[in-house]
């Protein structure tokens, strides 16, 4: 992505400010020569707002601001050198210094204030770098002579240039409100899926959505495609986003394959896929999107053929901006998506707005409001990037006629598609955002985004600087909040966190314009025919090739390549001025032995390659801050000088089957982020591994996770509770699996987790593998409240060895519990929510949401208060446990025997018991909406489910021949008194039972009183779907 320059050039000043002082630059002797560099880039520094504005139109400007990019890029490859070279002579000092005190003799010490050969080596250098650097200021001067010709307004170097936080960045609400507003696109899905789910003679149909870019096509085609009516008249559906540029037609086939449940093993033919795909879609239906669709061809010669064949139904909707490709495509219906009426549009504006939906305010508003959601020109995305600056201004007449009467809506120089609202919206953002944001259009169109890529790499790239009391991590993790609140990413809606999402194709193309020429996503060897490859500094290379090759590109800081091709690595050293090098995919496996050389380098991510080892020389790397090597499988050892790496925020070895982590690891004092550090020595060669000793200058730490911590020494194991910054922790031991331990060996691990405990502001804690007979000491009664007061989520993973749960009803902030193979726990009792003498504390769990319990296989009783027999009669008084559980999963606990009595009270919504062998009854949950049974043969009782929407079955036995009974007694209940139509029931069972629900058979007298009901046999090759009203009836099941 291009440079902002005005970002950049303050985050340069603070560059120069902070290591003009550094005695690495005092031993160089250049710090007058960069007081002067930086004495000129602040001045010159004072104009680049509005150069950065005029650029865009004015070609002379363009061109000046292009010559202070190349100069300031070099300043900062500068004072990297400054740095490295001055550190390095430092280091030979105190070295020659200390071998100078350890002689008996004066006559071997040196006289000077430095060794003689320190200071002879040092002299060509010394004149090279001030040379470089008297060559800046000369440089520097003629282009701030050249400003004045522009008369360019002046202003002070903002604080939003190089400063991250700002509070309305860090405060404003992110997550995304609804953006279906109107009942117009309401009625026209209603339509749309009627016509889709109508039974027709003819087997494939094709749909389509037509409209101009950002004009909703689609969110239009979301709705469909998450349409209840959809989901059950379909057994297979399919998302496909096709787009302009898409990789190769074979990966088209594959995604398709893999989204219909099928795998595509080594094919990679078009022919074998397709062959494929006719086997995965035999005598099934299936609903597919194709999204953004630019080429006829992808379907007509693609993908129509095999589906047509194998598919029993099938019904196609496309979205593309281009009316004739959908005739093309053979569309027997083309829904037009129009503009929104200017109601509409202010309906969107509002929500996005107003996100407190007051009243007062929208009225207030909305006469000036509707002046500017006329200028958006009744597009959905244009809108919502103007709210994006509506909610950083007041509300207030004033501050949004200023937004109103921006020129920035009437700016030429721009391609049309991004004039108007989107150019205003990029205009709006700080300049620190722009970067993040332009960094985006990095990635390839449709690819999805992911939260720690995004700050590892704005950080890495020097975008990200930190306040006073906010880490660079913190500080990016609100740019990115801040992002999705301003509608520049979408996150993902079928994930409840904002952990990933997407760029629009518009605002990718509004990023990709300000990049530039300095930065280029695809196959680059194709890019040297369309683009200048002279200014390149940012590339992904994107290619369905099996290998590629880089040009010489000498200026590049950022080199990202995604699987599959594969790549010569030695050519990235060729790359002097890296800082990010992501290579990922098991075409790498090796890796330069001097990749030490690249001295600029921020981020190395070598995550899924199959490299076996680093070389020495990567504890050159003094400026590296990201090492990720994840899931690099071959794997084993690390070299010993990965402690030299002093600058290291994050350490990623998670899934690499690494043998040890060099001892060492305690001295990288500014790390953040370790994930899969591995306790203990090198059982092979005896090579010294990390212990816990070394967590504990390490005061920074926000993330950790580590595993054998059975080979920990007790004694360092006390280094947890200083970390003040520590929000979330992972302990694991390794898995017990041969059965065999000393008691000893048992009680040294106990010792180790009681001396580990958290300090209070942990939010996510993780134990696995835990051999030890109890729960550490700070999960007793009398600690866990004030040891974990602030945790939020709790995993307890195979602790098998404990008989009995920790009172964790007494956290207060907790609202997600995993329990996962404690099969040393027979009961469950009262004491479990903190209670006292079998009575009820105040409140129990009182924020907890999501409750799982999975392979407690020796679990026979759980009750909540003391004395409990049954589940029944209900308590004769309110109890204070769970008000706000949501969610309750219990799966392959085969032993237990009831659900508690009182748990019904509680306002639980979704029930999931998987594999209760032993369980009889579920009944009286009136909140209750969706329910699922899976392998539960002694339940004989469902009932007193009010409020249930959807009923999940699995019972899939061969030897199955009869529905269960409980499920026809509950149905019978449900016809005897009136319930909502929504109610669909989901079943898996065998191919008999199947067959005996047929219309005509055995079950259908009470199955067609069910409003809708979908069923399936032999892993869904066989399936029955059917919809009382309107009637609907479709079966792949031939009834002889």
């Amino acid at each position: 992505m291009a440079m902002i320059v005005d970002a950049f050039a303050g985050k340069l000043v603070e560059r120069l400010t902070n290591v003009i002082e550094e005695k690495a630059i005092m031993v160089l002797g250049v710090k007058d020569d960069l007081q002067t560099l930086r004495r000129r880039m602040e001045r010159i520094a004072r104009v680049l707002k509005d150069a950065e504005k005029r650029r865009i139109q004015e070609e002379t400007i363009k061109g000046w601001v292009d010559e202070l990019k190349d100069l300031m890029y070099d300043a900062d490859d500068i004072i990297d050198l400054c740095m490295i070279q001055g550190t390095g002579l430092l280091q030979d000092v105190d070295h020659h210094s200390q071998l100078a005190e350890s002689s008996a003799t004066a006559s071997t010490r040196v006289r000077c204030n430095f060794p003689l050969f320190s200071c002879v080596r040092s002299v060509p250098f010394r004149y090279e770098i001030a040379d470089k650097i008297k060559t800046l200021n000369d440089t520097l001067n003629e282009i701030s002579e050249d400003k004045n010709k522009f008369n360019f307004s002046t202003s002070s170097i903002s604080n939003d240039a190089y400063v991250t936080n700002e509070a309305p960045y860090l405060e404003s609400s992110f997550l995304p409100e609804s953006d279906i507003v109107g009942w117009d696109i309401i009625d026209a899905t209603k339509s749309l899926v009627d016509l889709l789910v109508y039974q027709h003679e003819q087997k494939c149909r094709l749909f389509a959505i037509v409209g101009m870019g950002g004009i909703g096509k689609t969110t239009h085609a979301q709705l469909i495609y998450n349409d209840s009516k959809i989901n059950d008249d379909f057994v297979l559906q399919s998302w496909i986003c096709v787009s302009k540029f898409y990789t190769s037609r074979a990966n088209l086939l594959k995604e398709l394959i893999r989204n219909v449940g099928g795998t595509c093993g080594e094919s990679t033919t078009i022919a074998e896929l397709q062959k494929i795909l006719c086997d995965v879609l035999h005598r099934k239906s299936l609903f597919l999107v194709l999204d953004d669709v630019w080429d006829a061809d992808v379907w007509i010669n693609l993908m129509k053929n095999p589906i047509e064949r194998a598919t029993t139904k099938c019904r196609v909707l496309v979205t593309t901006r281009d009316r004739n490709i959908a005739i093309k495509m053979g569309a027997i219906h083309i829904h037009n998506v129009n503009k929104l009426p200017l109601n509409f549009g202010w309906e969107l504006l509002s929500k996005k707005v107003f996100t407190n939906n007051n009243e007062r305010d929208i009225l207030r508003m909305k006469d000036i409001g509707m002046q500017i959601v006329e200028k958006c020109d009744g597009l959905p995305v244009a809108l919502k990037a103007i709210a994006g600056v509506l909610i950083t201004k007041d509300q207030n007449k004033r501050a949004w006629e200023d937004v109103l009467n921006s020129n920035a809506w009437t700016i030429t120089g721009l391609p049309e598609e991004i004039r108007g609202a989107l150019y205003l919206s990029y205009e709006s953002l700080p300049s620190a955002l722009k970067h993040c944001f332009l960094y985006c259009s990095l990635y390839p169109l449709d690819q999805e985004l992911y939260y720690d890529d995004l700050v590892c790499q704005w950080i890495a790239e020097g975008y990200i600087q930190a306040s006073d009391n906010a880490s660079l991590e913190d500080v990016a993790k609100g740019y990115y909040k801040e992002l999705i609140c301003r509608s520049f990413l979408q996150p993902d809606p079928t994930h409840a966190t904002i952990y990933k999402c997407t760029m629009h194709d518009l605002l990718r193309a509004l990023a990709q314009f300000f990049a530039g020429d300095e930065s280029f996503s695809g196959n680059p060897q194709e890019a040297q025919h369309t683009i200048s490859m002279q200014k390149l500094r940012h590339l992904t290379i994107t290619s369905n090739r099996e290998s590629v090759s880089i040009p010489h590109l000498d200026r590049l800081r950022t080199l990202q390549l995604r699987e599959p091709p594969s790549l010569n690595t030695c050519v990235v050293l060729k790359l002097k001025h890296l800082r990010v090098l992501v290579l990922n995919g098991d075409k790498i496996e090796n890796m330069p032995d001097s990749i030490g050389d690249l001295v600029h380098l921020r981020l190395l991510n070598l995550e899924h390659t199959c490299i076996d080892n680093l070389p020495d020389s990567l504890g050159n790397l003094i400026n590296l801050q990201f090492l990720l090597l994840g899931n690099c499988m071959s794997l084993h050892i690390l070299p010993n000088s990965i402690t030299k790496l002093y600058n290291l925020r994050w350490l990623r070895l998670y899934h690499s089957p690494l043998n040890y982590v060099p001892k060492g690891i305690g001295k990288l004092e500014h790390l953040h982020h370790v994930q899969g550090l591995i306790i203990g020595d090198s059982g092979d060669n005896g090579e010294k591994g990390c212990n816990l000793e070394d967590l504990q200058m390490l005061e920074k730490l926000s993330y950790l996770s580590v595993r054998n911590l059975e080979k920990s020494s007790s004694k360092s194991s006390s280094v947890l509770s200083s970390k003040t910054h520590l929000r979330k922790l992972r302990l694991r031991c390794t898995p017990n699996t041969n059965g065999h331990i000393q008691q000893q060996e048992i009680d040294k691990i106990v010792q180790v987790f009681d001396d580990l405990c958290p300090p209070p502001c942990l939010e996510d804690l993780s134990i696995r593998d835990f051999l030890g007979g109890r729960y550490p000491k700070w999960m007793s009664s009398t600690s866990i409240n004030t040891a974990l007061q602030e945790l939020i989520y709790l995993q307890l993973i195979n602790c098998s060895n404990w008989p009995r749960l920790p009172q964790l009803g007494q956290l207060p902030q907790l609202k997600y519990l995993k329990i996962e193979g404690a099969t040393a726990v027979v009961s469950i009792g009262p004491e479990f929510l903190g209670n006292h003498n079998g009575e009820p504390t105040e409140s129990s769990f009182p924020k907890l949401e999501y409750l799982l319990f999975h392979n407690l296989i020796n679990w026979v009783e759980w009750s909540l208060t003391s004395g409990e027999k049954d589940n029944e009669p209900e308590p004769s008084k309110p109890l204070m446990f769970f008000p706000h559980l949501k969610s309750i999963s219990i799966s392959d606990c085969p032993m237990l025997k009831a659900l508690p009595r009182g748990l019904n009270l509680a306002n639980i919504q979704e029930l999931q018991i998987i594999g209760a062998h032993n369980l009889s009854r579920i009944s009286h949950f009136s909140s209750l909406k969706e329910l699922e049974v899976d392998d539960c043969p002694m339940l004989v009782c469902v009932e007193k489910l009010e409020s249930l929407q959807s009923l999940k079955v699995i019972d899939r036995p061969k030897n199955n021949t009869s529905l269960p009974q409980w499920l026809i007694s509950f149905f019978q209940q449900r016809e005897e008194k009136p319930h909502n139509d929504q109610f669909i029931l989901h079943l898996e069972c065998s191919a008999q039972v199947l067959h005996d629900c047929l219309q005509g058979q055995r079950y259908w007298s009470f199955l067609e009183q069910v409003p809708r009901f979908t069923a399936y046999a032999k892993r869904q090759h066989m399936y029955l779907k059917y919809t009382k009203e309107p009637y609907y009836y479709e079966t792949n099941i031939i009834d002889h």
